[in-house]
């Protein structure tokens, strides 16, 4: 299994203060709003690589592709049920857009490390700042959600065809994709905490 820990970047990733001033109950859920609509906009954008992926994945890939591919047609749609604010896109958040749309013209091999990548340190910083066990609101939802164990025997299995489709690449191409997969989500991460400071927690605001 490829390890992220040995890239750099994967350290900082797992240190973000927007998580922390969540578990702290400090993020407004205004805020929190706000980030959740930008991981609509990406997985929007992911179900547009993966469908690309599945037409490229090798016989033995595509179970696995078509059941990611599952997965995020149930994520949209779990985000759409949340009735979440209208909110243009992030200059942070389309730079990632723009390089998973890229991901589409790349050889099959590289996309599905990237894939893997972006679930991988995406699951780590949340797993980094477990929300506290109190009964709670929209982060705690959440939160349970994307730490389910369906969530994580994906992840597992996506580990697996990562690690059989980067033999097909030079170690540089497996650094490269995944350097710039973290590189985008600290700046992602960055874009969150900018929403929670620019919407503190106030009187008469209700927490995430």
């Amino acid at each position: 299994m490829i390890d992220l820990r040995g890239f750099r970047g994967w350290a900082e990733l797992n240190e973000q203060p927007f998580l922390r001033l969540l578990r702290e109950e400090k993020v407004s859920r205004r805020a929190f709003e706000c980030w959740l609509v930008q991981e609509q906009y990406l997985y929007q954008a992911m179900l547009d690589l993966q469908t690309a992926l599945l037409r490229r994945a090798p016989q033995k890939h595509r179970l696995i592709m078509v059941n990611a591919l599952l997965v995020t047609v149930e994520e949209l749609d779990w985000l759409a049920d949340l009735e979440l604010p209208p909110v243009p896109v992030h200059p942070a958040r389309q730079h990632y857009l723009d390089f998973l749309h890229g991901l589409e013209q790349v050889p099959y091999a590289m996309g599905c490390v990237a894939q893997w990548a972006r679930h991988r340190a995406f699951f780590d910083a949340w797993s980094s700042h477990p929300l506290p066990e109190a009964p709670g609101g929209l982060a705690d939802l959440v939160a349970q959600h994307w730490m389910a164990p369906e969530a994580q025997a994906l992840l597992h299995d996506l580990g697996s065809l990562a690690l059989e489709a980067s033999e097909e690449l030079r170690p540089a191409e497996v650094d490269g994709v995944v350097g710039r997969v973290l590189q985008l989500e600290q700046s992602a991460w960055e874009m969150a905490l900018e929403f929670a400071l620019g919407d503190s927690l106030g009187e008469g605001s209700s927490k995430a």
